[in-house]
């Protein structure tokens, strides 16, 4: 004969306590304790949050910082090549030849050989570059082109004047 479930009698509970069932002041109280210690983690936790993600906010904040700054100046080292006369199309063509690296003449082998070249004094300001350091080479360069040009434009005026 099958017994139904519903017609057997309860078994008593051999593993459990006697104090199975609590009170509602106890289960209050109960519940009140795993709110605080549940409080007490998320503090903790919130605080080894702080610890690691605040340091590591301010240094991410500090790279974009420096990020920013390396790229505003490579935007004014780029806008300075392209102002300049001989900039080429690109740095990699390897189409611009440094002052530096020409052989300079000497006075003996100047076309000037005999005539006495006046010394100009000027500073710096007076170049297309304001703001814009440059080599003392290179502004002695540019200097010496100009006066050569000035010479150039004397010797053709006087030349219109001949003709």
């Amino acid at each position: 004969m099958s017994a139904s479930i519903d017609e057997s009698p309860p078994r008593p509970h051999t593993k459990k306590s006697q104090k199975d069932f609590h009170t509602r002041e106890e289960i209050d109280q109960l519940v009140e304790e795993i709110y605080r210690a549940l409080e007490t983690i998320e503090e903790r936790l919130d605080g080894r949050c702080d610890d690691i993600y605040f340091p590591m906010d301010f240094s991410i904040s500090a790279l974009t910082s420096k990020i920013e700054a390396i790229q505003r100046e490579l935007v004014e080292i780029q806008s300075y090549i392209a102002r300049r006369p001989e900039a080429s199309l690109s740095i990699d063509r390897h189409n611009n030849i440094s002052t530096d690296i020409h052989n300079q003449r000497s006075v003996d082998d100047a076309t000037n050989r005999g005539r006495l070249v006046l010394k100009m004094t000027s500073d710096m300001s007076d170049t297309h570059y304001h703001g814009e350091e440059i080599s003392a080479d290179t502004y002695a360069t540019l200097r010496r082109h100009q006066f050569n040009l000035e010479n150039l434009e004397k010797d053709c005026r006087g030349w219109k004047t001949q003709l």
